[in-house]
């Protein structure tokens, strides 16, 4: 049993070493969202693609297809519509399978490509995006949500540095992150009510590993720097999607 839990942390987990990047991360995007919400949005699409850089191939002609992507659709949400992002999204994820085909004359292979570009585009042009329209809207739920990945992340790195309670830091990234959740509400820092702080920490709980879990399976070995961006990929969506339902 310990042996398994241990296996699944290695697959969950955060590596310590990539702790120094990912603080030098979180407070270049927390400077960007004080300076402008469109600063914001450049610095935001330039972490996405340094997130996914490497995820569509190993060439600079395997790359570029995606980068092209993941920057259109990501600088979309400097115009501050979310109409407008999902309109370039869609247009933009019609076209991979038809880049993807391109020199690749087999079904197998055309999906393969289709499925190595659209990890390293989708996901992080999304998250992107959707955050920059909301910090037009909402700066703190933009902060506060940056703030609890980067806390969730940091326990997870910090916990994988023991190796007797590696087991153990799945837990500490979450208890991590739901005592800022719990805490910004109490201070009223952010939108959030306290009689909404259940049901959001529910969200955050269960959405930040399930979206770790999921970019793990799907993306390919070359898409390892993913995992730097995985803890956004399902709680960005419900979270911006929530606060712009139920607050703005």
């Amino acid at each position: 049993m310990r042996g398994s839990l241990d296996r699944f942390v290695m697959f969950y987990g955060t590596p310590h070493r990539a702790l120094l990047l990912g603080s030098a991360g979180y407070c270049t995007l927390i400077i960007g969202l004080q300076i402008s919400p469109s600063i914001f949005g450049v610095v935001l699409m330039f972490a996405a693609l340094a997130a996914s850089w490497r995820a569509s191939g190993n060439s600079l002609s395997e790359r570029m297809p995606a980068v092209a992507l993941l920057v259109l659709v990501a600088l979309s949400g400097i115009l501050n519509d979310f109409r407008l992002v999902g309109v370039v999204a869609t247009a933009a994820f019609v076209s991979t399978p038809v880049i993807a085909a391109i020199g690749n004359r087999t079904q197998s292979r055309v999906l393969t490509q289709t499925r190595r570009v659209m990890v390293a585009w989708l996901p992080a042009s999304l998250t992107a995006a959707s955050l920059t329209v909301l910090a037009f809207r909402d700066l703190s739920s933009v902060g506060l949500l940056l703030s609890l990945v980067y806390v969730h992340d940091l326990g997870l790195g910090l916990g994988m540095r023991d190796r007797s309670r590696r087991h153990l830091a799945p837990f500490i990234g979450i208890g991590g992150a739901l005592a800022i959740l719990w805490t910004s509400i109490q201070i009223s820092v952010s939108p959030i009510s306290p009689t909404w702080f259940w049901p959001f920490a529910l969200l955050v709980g269960g959405a930040i590993p399930l979206g770790r879990i999921i970019m793990r399976l799907v993306s390919f070995d070359s898409g390892h720097d993913l995992q730097r961006f995985s803890s956004y990929f399902l709680v960005t969506p419900l979270w911006v999607s929530t606060i712009n339902l139920l607050f703005i």
